[in-house]
């Protein structure tokens, strides 16, 4: 699929291979357009896996039923340990129109802004309650 996207600015999948479905774009699954703003969406699911600690995205979904999903509009939920403010900009790179999503250079801002603020943004305490269970709850 790789091809001179800077002259180009577009590629569109030509044969049938095989896809990465929940990191591939929105436009990218229905139509097979691919644009730099195609990669924002995979960031975007990058960026999920990093704040939920390697989570699977649309985790108990297969790729068929991703694409149907994201038809009906919904989005992955917010974990509960991720600030609104980082889920928006997750929420952001998942737009559904490609010119809406921010640019690499737009998240490049807004993430350093916030680079010093990951105490306030990741509630990591939520996230060991929820991922977490004693051993003696296991043997019970």
């Amino acid at each position: 699929m790789a091809r001179d996207v800077q002259r180009d600015n577009i590629y569109e999948r030509k044969t049938k291979g095989r896809l990465p479905v929940k990191w591939t774009a929105y436009e990218a699954l229905l139509y097979g357009q691919y644009t730099t703003k195609s990669d924002v969406w995979s960031y975007g699911v990058v960026l999920y896996e990093i704040f939920t600690i390697g989570g699977s995205p649309y985790p108990r979904m297969d790729g068929n039923k991703v694409v149907s999903f994201l038809q009906e509009g919904h989005r992955m939920q917010k974990p509960d340990h991720v600030d609104n403010k980082l889920y928006q900009i997750m929420m952001n790179c998942w737009q559904s129109e490609p010119e809406i999503r921010p640019s690499f250079a737009d998240l490049t801002l807004q993430l350093k802004q916030m680079e010093n603020q990951h105490k306030r943004l990741l509630n990591m305490h939520i996230y060991d309650n929820a991922m977490y269970a004693n051993l003696e709850d296991l043997n019970a």
